[in-house]
């Protein structure tokens, strides 16, 4: 990966995780994989399921979760690998 384009990916990751709504979303499927989106939304009562299916698209969008379809459900999967240009501009940072 170029180091503009491990930038901007390390950019979505913040964007996306800046949201405590969304950190929350993506540490419910780190901690039980397969959350479908009615059981996630059960997680934040004070959100419609629309807002929260808008939060599940950014965290999609930024790599960190991925969607499956299982007839009618949709279940949502975390996707740690998406952490690791974070984890390298930390890893940069931390030793300079």
């Amino acid at each position: 990966m170029s180091p503009a384009r491990a930038a901007e990916s390390v950019d979505y990751v913040l964007a996306a995780l800046a949201d405590p709504t969304r950190r929350a979303l993506f540490e419910a499927t780190l901690k039980t994989p397969g959350l479908t989106t009615s059981q996630l939304s059960d997680r934040v009562p004070a959100m419609t399921r629309w807002g929260v299916i808008k939060h599940l698209a950014v965290l999609r969008d930024a790599g960190l979760i991925q969607t499956m379809a299982t007839g009618r459900l949709r279940r949502h999967y975390a996707e740690t690998a998406a952490l690791n240009p974070l984890r390298q501009w930390l890893d940069g940072v931390r030793d300079s």
